[in-house]
């Protein structure tokens, strides 16, 4: 009887271990690759205010997420969440706001495989680069390669082992001067690029399952995970400026040399390349089983569209990944506020958490998200 006991608990430990690397493997991506850039041109004390408000605030995001969740006895993913509780506008919402996400996190990948590799290489045109992964990536979309999301968990460890091994490697030398630049009138400018790499929502049906019968645990799942990411993208980003000044790079791996450089981008593009193939089979699958296109016509949509933005605009990494995550990361955050506030009167189930701070927490969390989608409207009008 102990012995089936102790087995019970061993188990209960390893779900819990292994949601919390569940959400560590959605959190972790690329978006990494892009802070080291915003904090360095921002400054680190700006640039840190920002990490510590957008760590913060991705971190209610996703409990809110999960207590909507919890707070639901039938399980379902966001899209169906927000049509319980916010009815049909709250549902198309959604699914607009994650369909976009994930095509500006498709044109983000397009764009930095082609610089990462051009690199890493020594030579090249970038956009020869993404125009040569594009075939190789399409073709594989479209033949709908299960295995390839299988695969993010154990490339998001890999990334995770070579940001410990930069950061530590770069430390010797890193220099104080690096760090006297700060910019309190671009304080704003890291929101999108930080939104956009701490963004680990989707995950949380999944983890509800995984911690079906443990779901006290949830929550310290949640703070876990994120202390950890928001930890190593910290560490890495202050290491990379206490080393290159203003000078990193948009792609963090590109102002690196030697061994490192070659690890480094070797990662990144992995990271990168495996993400648009998993990312493209969502997006693909969403069109064909949710809104019943064709499948070839799903697949066109999917790959091609992302293909057609960085030919004909030529946009930045870091531009792309900051207008998605301040559009989109801020309009999943809204909606998740307003379904939490829902959830907490109209959910059919029995909670297991409740996040603390009640209305007004909710509401200042509103509040930033507003702020940010703000910013990133006046930036790209020129007015700031």
């Amino acid at each position: 009887m102990l012995f089936i006991t102790e087995n019970r608990m061993k188990a209960k430990d390893t779900n819990f271990y292994i949601a919390v690397a569940l959400i560590i493997g959605t959190v972790i991506g690329a978006g990494v690759l892009g802070i080291p850039y915003v904090i360095a041109k921002t400054g680190w004390i700006p640039g840190m205010i920002n990490f510590v408000v957008v760590g913060l605030i991705t971190t209610l995001m996703t409990l809110y997420m999960g207590e909507v969740v919890i707070r639901t006895k039938k399980t379902r993913q966001f899209t169906g969440l927000a049509e319980q509780y916010l009815g049909q506008k709250g549902k198309w919402l959604m699914f607009s706001a994650v369909v976009v996400g994930m095509y500006g996190a498709l044109i983000a990948y397009l764009v930095g495989i082609g610089q990462a590799t051009a690199h890493l290489l020594g030579f090249g045109n970038p956009m020869v680069f993404t125009v040569l992964f594009f075939v190789f990536g399409a073709i594989l979309v479209l033949l709908g390669l299960e295995w390839v999301s299988k695969t993010q968990l154990f490339l998001a460890a890999g990334l995770i082992i070579v940001i410990i091994f930069i950061s530590f490697g770069l430390m010797p030398q890193m220099e104080v001067q690096n760090f006297a630049h700060n910019d309190f009138s671009k304080i704003f400018m890291p929101y999108g690029v930080i939104l956009f790499a701490c963004l680990g929502y989707s995950v949380m049906p999944e983890v509800e399952i995984l911690m079906k019968n443990q779901k006290k645990k949830i929550l310290p799942a949640i703070i876990t995970a994120m202390v950890i990411c928001l930890s190593l993208y910290a560490m890495f980003s202050l290491v990379m400026m206490g080393v290159f000044g203003t000078n990193v790079e948009q792609i963090a791996t590109n102002s690196l040399s030697g061994v490192f450089n070659s690890l480094g981008s070797s990662v990144a593009i992995l990271a990168m390349a495996t993400g648009f193939l998993a990312l493209g089979t969502v997006v693909k699958h969403t069109f064909e089983f949710d809104l019943y296109f064709n499948k070839y016509l799903a697949w066109a949509i999917t790959v091609f569209i992302p293909l057609a933005i960085v030919l004909l605009i030529s946009p930045s990494f870091i531009d792309v990944i900051g207008i998605t995550g301040a559009y989109t990361g801020s309009l999943v955050g809204i909606l998740a506020c307003l379904m939490v506030l829902k959830a907490r009167k109209e959910g059919d189930d029995k909670p297991t958490y409740v996040v603390p701070g009640g209305k007004p927490l909710i509401y200042l969390s509103m509040f930033i998200f507003v702020t940010g989608i703000a910013y990133q409207t006046a930036a790209l009008l020129g007015w700031m």
